[in-house]
C-alpha cells in the first residue's frame, strides 16, 4: 500500500482533532450496498476485506480507507433506449418530442434502468498527521476529495482542515526554477512538463522525454508561457509530476525505501501495510517540511 497521488491538506486545529474518536467511530460508518434507486453510497471501509482493522497508527499517524459503490449505466444504453422511445412516440402519435418532454422521458427511464445497473466500487485511502498537521489523500478526484471531506465531518461531527496557501503562485516559482536555472538543491528535474499561455485560450504544451532545462522549453517560458506542471525528484526517496494546484501525481517510492519496508515487515496483509504505512508517512512527512519552504506555506 504505497500511494500514488498526494492532496495534501493543512489541520487548522489538532487539539480538538480526537483520532482515537475517529477509530471507535469508523465502524459506524461504513460502505453500505448501494440502493435500487440509489445512484451512489460512500462510507468507511475496513483496510483489508472482511478484517475487523478499520485503520492503523504509527508515530502519530492514522491511516484509513473509504469506499464509493454506484450504479453504472452506460450512457450508450440510456441513449438507445432514449431513442426507440421517442420514434415511438413520434410514430403513433404523429408529433414531434420536444426538449422537455425528452428530458422527462430520459429521467424515467434512468429511474426504471437503475435497478438493474451493475454496481462499480471505488476505494480512497487517506491518513491524518498529528505531528505534521496534515491530511494525506491519496487522489486528486475532485468529487471522491469531496466526498470524504462530508464522511469525515458526519463521523465526528467537524473537521478542522484547509486547503495548502502558497504564499507565491506555485506556476511562477516552478517557472522560476527552470528560467534561472536553480531548482532546489534538494530536487532534480524530471522528463516531463507542461507549460501553458496567459491568454485567454490557455494554449498549452506538453514536453515527454525531454529535459526540461533544455532550450525547447525555457524558450517558451522567456516569451511568458508559465509552468503548469512538471515531473520532479526528490532526494533519493520519492519522484512525482508536481501540477499547480499543489497537487502531486504519478508519486513513486524509491526502491530501496520499498525493499526496508519489506525487511521491517513480519510479513503478510497488516504486518506489511505497517511495514509500509510507518516509511510511507515518515518520508512524506520530511518531504512536506522542504515543500512548505519552496512554495512559502504558511
Amino acid at each position: 500500500m504505497w500511494f500514488t497521488n498526494a492532496q495534501i491538506f493543512q489541520l487548522t486545529d489538532t487539539e480538538s482533532l480526537d483520532t482515537n474518536d475517529l477509530i471507535n467511530k469508523l465502524p459506524d460508518f461504513p460502505l453500505k450496498e448501494c440502493g435500487s434507486q440509489e445512484e451512489f453510497s460512500f462510507g468507511w471501509m475496513p483496510l483489508i476485506r472482511n478484517s475487523e482493522q478499520w485503520s492503523l497508527a504509527t508515530d502519530r499517524c492514522l491511516l484509513f480507507r473509504a469506499g464509493k459503490e454506484e450504479k453504472v449505466l452506460p450512457t450508450a444504453v440510456v441513449r438507445e433506449e432514449l431513442e426507440t422511445k421517442v420514434a415511438e412516440i413520434e410514430l403513433i402519435e404523429g408529433r414531434k418530442v420536444g426538449r422537455k418532454e425528452k428530458s422527462d422521458l430520459k429521467d424515467e427511464l434512468v429511474f426504471t434502468l437503475r435497478p438493474k445497473a451493475f454496481t462499480k466500487r471505488t476505494d480512497v485511502w487517506a491518513y491524518i498527521d498529528l505531528k505534521a498537521k496534515i491530511l494525506v489523500i491519496n487522489s486528486t478526484n475532485a468529487s471522491m476529495t469531496e466526498l470524504l471531506f462530508k464522511q469525515l465531518q458526519t463521523t465526528l461531527g467537524s473537521f478542522p482542515m484547509a486547503p495548502l496557501q502558497a504564499q507565491v503562485s506555485p506556476a511562477s516559482i516552478m517557472t522560476d526554477w527552470l528560467q534561472k536555472n536553480e531548482v532546489p538543491a534538494s530536487l532534480e528535474t524530471g522528463s516531463e512538463c507542461e507549460i501553458q499561455d496567459s491568454s485567454e485560450d490557455k494554449a498549452t504544451i506538453k514536453f515527454k522525454s525531454l529535459e526540461p532545462l533544455s532550450e525547447d522549453v525555457t524558450r517558451h517560458l522567456e516569451q511568458g508561457m508559465a509552468v503548469k506542471n512538471l515531473a520532479l525528484r526528490w532526494t533519493d526517496k520519492l519522484s512525482f509530476v508536481l501540477h499547480e494546484d499543489l497537487t502531486l501525481r504519478k508519486l513513486k517510492f524509491d526502491d530501496a525505501l520499498k525493499e526496508a519496508a519489506f525487511n521491517d515487515s513480519q510479513g503478510g496483509g497488516l504486518s506489511d501495510m505497517d511495514a509500509n504505512f510507518s516509511i510511507m508517512s515518515l518520508t512524506l512527512r520530511d518531504f512536506f517540511a522542504s515543500y512548505c519552504q519552496w512554495f512559502e506555506i504558511e
